[in-house]
């Protein structure tokens, strides 16, 4: 196991050392999503809108195994710095527990509305979408329980410093999704032709693997936190800190998440190709956000784990030192998505409407980014020091306060560009609102 040792090692190399994992991990991630994309782009934008319509519903019950990963970072990073390994390992394996019932529930009441979800945010505007864009939530959902313990077995790994655990689930994944998306969708050999749903199985066999080796990796003998059957047994003192912590953190991504529903409401009302542009922007510029995600992952941990040895110089350090590397590197491929934005969207989708579309996209939005991603970095030392609360108002105000009302009154009064826009002034507030909930709050209180 590659570990970082945080508290003795200098700042800047503890970032990067945490950092690229977590930059390689959230990038096979995002790419893992494009392969989605450009296998789907090939069926016709119909098709391929249907899974961009659907993500962000999907999106907002993953975001519930996140915050409960937060919580986890939370308190384990916290603990470690204290040098506690029976609490370290009792919070894992309570945190299994939350993580693990919440999934089983979330896949249920999931698929217990799948058409009122659907038909809500497609709209009678494209009717045609609808049925494949069910197929593929359908099958999505179902392995919804597998991205908890996956998501709950990489945060107790990053808590501790090691960040290359994750990257080579999203490995495994990615390269199981790869193989499986061209045979399942296009029923290449003796696989079954199973079009838009095609994709959605393939994710779910990434997943298996995945949630296989992480349950196996938490009760091996070899790992240096070892979960044992006691740590399961219901502590509900500490399930509450669990809930405490992960709650807000779930309830503000997964309240951010079904914005995102909201604002594809928006989309489409501009029909396939506007849907099938912004899906592909929104691909391309999380890939240049990736940068952003690996740094604040590294703030997280480093952040927990400075507070609980009460090294809060150090935590600031952590802070602007990860800011700073994060504006000069998104800012150089902010320029790249700029200078190329017709060749990147020609790439997935060979449509003369898209590929303007796509082009007025990234024209927009490319030199927001910088600021805007850097809003995550102040963000997961909020996390990292179990501010939860103030995170979930951050990611609430970001969406539903600002940029889901810009986008209502400029969609209607500019068109499409009036959502690009929404989205530049909303990037923009939710950065200088997240950093003074840095600035000015008590983050430096430890909650263990």
């Amino acid at each position: 196991m590659a570990r970082v040792e945080v508290l003795n090692q200098r700042i800047e190399y503890s970032i990067f050392q945490l950092a690229w994992p977590l930059i390689i991990s959230n990038s096979l991630q995002t790419i893992y999503n494009i392969v989605d994309s450009y296998f789907l782009g090939k069926l016709g934008p119909i098709q391929f809108s249907a899974a961009t319509v659907t993500w962000p519903v999907i999106f907002t019950f993953i975001s519930l195994a996140m915050g409960f990963a937060n919580a986890g970072i939370a308190l384990v990073s916290q603990n470690a710095g204290k040098r506690d390994t029976l609490a370290m390992k009792k919070s894992a394996g309570q945190l299994y527990l939350v993580t693990i019932v919440t999934g089983v529930v979330s896949t249920i009441l999931g698929l217990a509305f799948t058409k009122p979800i659907v038909y809500g945010i497609v709209g009678p505007k494209s009717p045609q979408i609808i049925p494949y864009a069910i197929s593929y939530y359908v099958v999505d959902m179902i392995g919804l329980p597998l991205v908890f313990v996956i998501n709950s077995t990489t945060s107790v790994m990053r808590a501790i410093g090691d960040s290359q655990f994750g990257m080579r689930m999203t490995f495994y994944m990615n390269v199981i999704n790869m193989i499986f998306d061209p045979l399942l969708i296009f029923g290449i050999g003796p696989f079954p032709k199973l079009g838009v749903a095609g994709a959605a199985w393939a994710t779910n066999l990434g997943r298996f693997v995945a949630a296989a080796i992480s349950i196996q990796h938490a009760f091996s003998e070899r790992a240096v936190l070892k979960v044992q059957k006691h740590d399961f047994k219901p502590d509900w003192k500490m399930i509450s800190i669990i809930l405490k912590l992960g709650l807000p953190s779930a309830i503000g991504l997964s309240v951010t998440s079904a914005g995102f529903a909201v604002i594809m409401k928006y989309v489409a009302m501009f029909g396939p190709a506007v849907i099938s542009a912004y899906g592909i922007g929104n691909r391309v510029t999380n890939l240049v956000s990736m940068v952003s995600f690996g740094l604040a992952g590294a703030v997280s941990t480093m952040v927990g784990q400075f507070i609980g040895a009460r090294r809060y110089e150090d935590a600031e350090r952590t802070v602007k030192t990860a800011f700073f590397w994060n504006v000069v590197i998104v800012g150089i491929l902010s320029v790249l998505t700029f200078v190329y934005a017709k060749q990147v969207t020609k790439f997935f989708i060979n449509d003369p409407e898209v590929i303007q579309m796509g082009d007025i996209f990234f024209k927009y939005i490319s030199f927001s980014l910088p600021i805007f991603t850097s809003y995550m970095i102040y963000n997961s030392a909020l996390i990292g020091a179990g501010k939860t609360v103030l995170s979930m108002i951050g990611d609430i105000l970001r969406l539903w306060g600002i940029r889901i009302p810009i986008i209502a009154v400029l969609a209607t009064t500019m068109g499409f560009k009036g959502i690009f826009i929404g989205m530049i002034i909303s990037n923009l507030i939710v950065f200088f609102i997240t950093y003074a909930f840095f600035k000015f709050s008590n983050w430096k209180k430890a909650i263990v």
